[in-house]
């Protein structure tokens, strides 16, 4: 269930990145591209904590359970 929820959050990272990017002044010195940066900054944080959330997410016990009763089943077919 957990993991939904980070692959949810990656694609709105993406739709807000894929929004955004041409509307960001990337280029000058002003206070706007400050902005813009720092803003893409904290988008790639947000990116990159929604990947390793996904990657390093133990696997809990209820999940080795039901495996284990799969297995039980298979083990206890009666054809």
């Amino acid at each position: 269930m957990r993991r939904n929820r980070y692959i949810l959050c990656l694609l709105i990272c993406g739709a807000l990145l894929y929004f955004a990017l041409p509307r960001l002044n990337l280029h000058g010195n002003g206070l706007e591209t400050y902005f813009a940066w720092s803003w893409l900054a904290f988008l790639f944080i947000a990116i990159a904590g929604n990947l390793v959330a996904i990657l390093y997410t133990p696997v809990t016990k209820q999940y080795k359970q039901k495996k284990q009763v799969q297995i039980k089943k298979q083990l206890r077919s009666y054809d």
